[in-house]
């Protein structure tokens, strides 16, 4: 069995605020501007492919940056590596499951544990997993016979075995060796659900700390792989009971602020009072009311207290709940309002001090979409449950300062062309596409102005425009963000097909202008691949003359028809393709110079039964400058030539 710390079921969106026509403002800096750094989502699948045989590893990054995105398979057929057999508990009905991506001091890492299940008299294995981005290397960290439950502490590179017997034990991804044994690790869930409090505080989210023993004496922050960091004083925030006077009290420190909470049952009644007081300062009334149930939250820097006052109790709900936010420092209200599902809240989480989703209890959590709730403006975003569920598992590359929502990005092409963004990227959000005014403008060289109660656009000789009570735009720090609709399409920008993956969405727009100078325009790029058909040359050098050449929009791989090559930053090439049966199951790989005209190896490629394979690396001999060109048969007398450009991987590069 896989246990995650306190697995999030369900949870429930907030109503959207209704939204008025603004001017535009300039666009807000981007999230990565300041450090020169490209926004960056990270996310690994293990493919368990029982049919090849084999484990492969997607991986799939998307940028925030312009919403494009880019999938790379891995695939690893050593004997070592491979399950006993591919039916697993863990996986979806594709043989699939996520890795959790981490930010480890030896690069990023994918890790993942497959849970088998018991066939053929075999009993239950648990197998952990780990993909090493930079080397392009699956490892066999661990595989566990039936017995202990497993968890996975990813960011702080541990597992942990559970038994009734040995209790809790957590050992090290890095080398497998017992680092910590009972005791309490303690998380930042643990944290800003007020259970207990740290000094000094955390400086990220990404912490652990670690308590040998149950009077939380001698903590200290854990290291990666389990080592011991720096001291770290934990006071547990207990709730104390009065059976004599019917009474339950709970105090702890969240940013500098002492808060304290005090419940009494009277005559069939709770009555509740929540209070904070600064040093030296008056305690102030936070919360007062006759409610089942009060819940308090911190966000992660200590900056808001969030109380949650529940009127009804327990899992079913007869009515809505109610949410307020306080600033630590001044201790005045911030927002207030109510949820708009009677259901039990099971948690937060947050993105930063700025942005969190509350979570609730649903037995079909799908029916029941979240909302990113961005508190500077104190405004609900409604997202899709499935891209919600799935974001705990990736990396991003960037912090989410300018940002307010946070999965399906939305890349926009037009030609050879992407909009590029400055700060939040368009968005999908109630089955419309979203798109920040500025930058689709400027990028189709719209012109715009509010007149009035209506927004007027003009793109050279064509015009539109929008009323305000047609109008369901969004405006987010001054930043406005339409709906694609009937006002681009008067300007002669169609949405010509939507491209949905499961982690953004490619929009391409089809544009009646694209002659004139009001398309967009495309950034040159320094390289691009290349491919082109060949015959074999009439000389007898064993080389190819060609003539039809195509470029790609990648530099480090390229399609033809079935056929994909891909050149990966450890020198190595993933081939897909179609079997070629008049050739045999060994496809003859050749490796040329750039002008096709020299042979400069040959490389037998074993697709028995595969549709993909990846080689071993390349020898450095084989390059010009980082380039390579790849010839592949099509048939006796035809081939197909892919140059490609060595790629080097950067996890804070797209």
């Amino acid at each position: 069995m896989i246990t995650n710390t306190r697995r999030r079921r369900c949870i429930a969106f907030l109503l959207l605020c209704a939204l008025l026509i603004v001017l535009p403002a300039k666009g807000i800096t981007s999230a990565a501007a300041a450090d020169g750094k490209e926004k960056v989502r990270h996310r690994a699948t293990y493919i368990f492919d029982g049919t090849q045989n084999q484990v492969t590893v997607r991986t799939t990054r998307i940028s925030f940056d312009t919403g494009m995105k880019k999938v790379s398979e891995y695939d690893f057929t050593d004997k070592a590596l491979l399950p006993s057999h591919y039916r697993f508990w863990s996986t979806n009905g594709f043989n699939m499951q996520d890795g959790v991506v981490a930010d480890t001091p030896q690069g990023l890492k994918a890790y993942t544990v497959a849970v088998q299940s018991p066939v053929q008299g075999k009993d239950e294995v648990t197998i952990i997993y780990e993909f090493d981005y930079t080397t392009l290397s699956l490892r066999k960290v661990k595989e566990i016979q039936p017995g202990p439950r497993v968890g996975l502490e990813a960011q702080l590179g541990l597992y942990s075995l559970y038994s009734e017997k040995t209790g809790i034990q957590y050992y090290s991804l890095v080398d497998n060796k017992r680092k910590l044994s009972g005791g309490r690790l303690i998380t930042s869930e643990d944290v800003t659900e007020t259970d207990y409090s740290l000094s000094p505080a955390p400086a990220s989210q990404n912490f652990g700390v670690y308590c040998p023993n149950s009077q939380l004496t001698g903590c200290y922050n854990v290291t990666f792989g389990g080592g011991k960091g720096s001291a770290v004083k934990v006071t547990e925030n207990r709730v104390a009971y009065d059976s004599k006077q019917s009474t339950s009290t709970k105090s702890f420190m969240a940013g500098g602020t002492r808060i304290k909470w005090k419940n009494s049952y009277q005559n069939g009644t709770y009555q509740w009072t929540v209070e904070g007081s600064r040093s030296g300062g008056k305690t102030v009334s936070l919360y007062k009311g006759l409610v089942k149930e009060v819940k308090t939250f911190v966000s992660p820097g200590g900056k808001y207290l969030v109380i949650i006052a529940d009127p009804s109790g327990g899992v079913n709900k007869t009515q809505n709940g109610k949410v307020y936010m306080y600033d630590l420092k001044t201790l005045k209200l911030v927002q207030q309002y109510d949820a708009l599902y009677k259901a039990y809240v099971t948690g937060i989480r947050w993105a930063s001090d700025e942005l969190y989703v509350i979570e609730y209890y649903f037995s079909n959590p799908g029916a029941y979409p979240p909302s990113f709730y961005y508190v500077p403006e104190g405004k609900h975003f409604k997202i899709e449950y499935d891209q919600y569920r799935d974001w705990v598992n990736y990396w991003d590359s960037f912090s989410y300062e300018g940002l307010f929502y946070l999965t399906l990005p939305v890349a926009v092409t037009s030609g050879n062309g992407v909009l590029s963004y400055e700060g939040q990227p368009a968005f999908h959000m109630n089955g419309l596409y979203y798109v920040p005014l500025k930058e689709f403008a400027d990028a189709f060289h719209i012109q715009y102005e509010v007149k009035g109660k209506e927004l007027l656009f003009q793109r050279e000789s064509r015009t539109s425009k929008l009323a305000a009570s047609q109008n369901k735009q969004v405006v987010v720090d001054g930043k406005v963000f339409l709906p694609l609709g009937q006002w681009n399409k008067e300007l002669g920008l169609k949405v010509a097909l939507a491209n949905r993956h499961v982690m953004n969405t490619t929009l391409q727009i089809s544009d009646e202008l694209r002659k004139t100078e009001a398309a967009m325009k495309t950034k040159p790029q320094a390289f691009q691949a290349v491919v082109k058909r060949l015959q074999r040359a009439g000389d007898g050098s064993g080389g190819f003359v060609g003539d039809l050449a195509w470029e790609m929009t990648e530099a480090d791989r390229a399609v033809l028809g079935n056929v994909q090559v891909v050149l990966n930053h450890d020198r190595s090439l993933s081939i897909r393709m179609q079997t070629n049966r008049e050739y045999g199951e060994i496809i003859p790989v050749i490796i040329t110079s750039r002008d096709y005209g020299k042979v400069l190896m040959e490389l037998p490629v074993d697709m028995k039964d595969k549709y993909q394979a990846t080689t071993s690396a390349l020898p450095s001999h084989v390059f010009d400058d980082g380039v390579v060109t790849v010839v592949l048969p099509d048939s006796k007398e035809s081939f197909s030539a892919f140059t490609l450009k060595l790629p080097v991987f950067d996890k804070n590069r797209f």
